[in-house]
């Protein structure tokens, strides 16, 4: 078995390769660290951010939003019984299941034209 030498640039550039190791090193124990810090943090802080959030609500004025019953109003549709873009978007968010029902490529059946202005319950 035959003795290699380490050639002068490698002795040379060790120093810096253990360097950049070590600084890789402490600086993935400090993310990890930094973590379970943040978690701590978070789970301490909840509540008082939820009470924070609640009373500016209060004080906002907020309240929650309640579907009513869906009205067809007869601006929602063209002369052809057709919704409009806008009004489509709106009610497929908030009656998606009526819309489906009630429309047929977005023009309201005509077994329905009656509806029109009249608010429909329970379906």
């Amino acid at each position: 078995m035959t003795k290699t030498k380490l050639s002068p640039q490698l002795m040379r550039a060790l120093p810096d390769l253990l360097t950049a190791a070590a600084a890789l090193y402490v600086g993935y124990w400090l993310k990890k660290g930094y973590q379970v810090g943040d978690k701590v943090a978070e789970t301490a802080t909840a509540p008082a951010g939820q009470l924070w959030s609640d009373f500016s609500a209060w004080a906002g004025g907020w309240q929650p939003v309640e579907l009513t019953d869906l009205i067809i109003q007869p601006w929602y549709l063209d002369n052809n019984y057709r919704l409009t873009d806008e009004a489509y978007k709106t009610l497929s968010k908030a009656y998606p299941k009526e819309v489906e029902h009630f429309f047929s490529n977005r023009v309201l059946k005509s077994h329905y034209w009656h509806l029109i202005g009249q608010p429909i319950r329970g379906f």
